[in-house]
């Protein structure tokens, strides 16, 4: 029943939704894109959006969900060497450090750590395979209905993949935690760290193109190419952009916020 109200709404949903090559519409690179009104979850442009593909690092946004309502903020999460060498970008942590939940989430969703998804992964479920089992079944509870995930940072792994409509699904979700809204619009951040300072950056750089923006999370393979999932709030109205597999990514997404703007004045 769960699964067939999801499928009522996905097809509800693109027919309300804006048709692709109506006038006035974006011109975007991206191959999959979804542009969604947080407030009411009415989708405003889809282009390819309930296409299966791969996530990269926005996969980290559910990695961080699950952390907030599982976790223990203040909780010392010991760091294992499988967590310590994760390839690809990573807050850099070693083998034997201990690094508080709160702290790990800085590193995952600011320099998108695939140490830190890995670690987080490990501190709830044990194993960071377990974790993925845990994030596929909140997917599903959400209604992403053509989500699965494979490991908690977004490494290309068959069987490892999402819909840009979704990531909006999700991200709606998220921006309603505090914290996450918190850490997603921080540009720069120095923790306390078991061997002194670290300073890390956001590597979303549209808080600093966009003057409206206020998140979310970038991410790139080579099989996923470029994605960004992003919020802009506007005359109080919130926006969410989603863009994957696209060489433009800030582009794309300031083209969609701009145009779904411009459609809830």
């Amino acid at each position: 029943m769960d699964r067939l109200r999801a499928f009522l709404f996905i097809l509800i949903t693109l027919i309300i939704a804006q048709p692709l090559h109506a006038k006035g519409n974006p011109r975007i690179n991206a191959q999959a894109a979804v542009l969604m009104d947080a407030g009411s979850g009415k989708v405003l442009y889809a282009k390819n959006a309930f296409y299966a593909m791969f996530p990269a690092s926005t996969t980290k946004i559910m990695t961080a969900v699950l952390a907030l309502e599982l976790g223990k903020l203040n909780a010392k999460v010991p760091i294992s060497i499988h967590a310590a060498t994760r390839e690809g970008t990573a807050m850099n942590i070693s083998p034997g450090e201990t690094w508080t939940l709160q702290q790990l989430l800085y590193g995952l969703l600011l320099s998108s750590g695939n140490d830190a998804a890995a670690a987080i992964g490990e501190y709830i479920s044990g194993s960071e395979t377990r974790f993925a089992h845990l994030m596929t079944e909140k997917a599903w509870l959400l209604g992403m209905g053509t989500t699965q995930f494979k490991n908690a940072s977004g490494l290309p792994h068959e069987g490892h993949y999402t819909t840009a409509y979704d990531l909006a699904l999700l991200t709606r979700y998220a921006m309603k935690k505090p914290l996450f809204r918190k850490i997603v619009k921080t540009k720069e951040i120095t923790l306390n760290g078991p061997g002194g300072e670290v300073t890390l950056c956001n590597h979303n750089k549209l808080l600093w193109r966009y003057p409206y923006a206020t998140g979310v999370k970038t991410g790139y393979t080579t099989a996923a190419g470029g994605c960004l999932v992003a919020t802009a709030q506007k005359n109080n109205v919130t926006l969410i952009a989603v863009v994957m597999k696209t060489g433009t990514i800030y582009d794309d997404v300031q083209q969609l916020l701009e145009y779904g703007f411009t459609q809830t004045r």
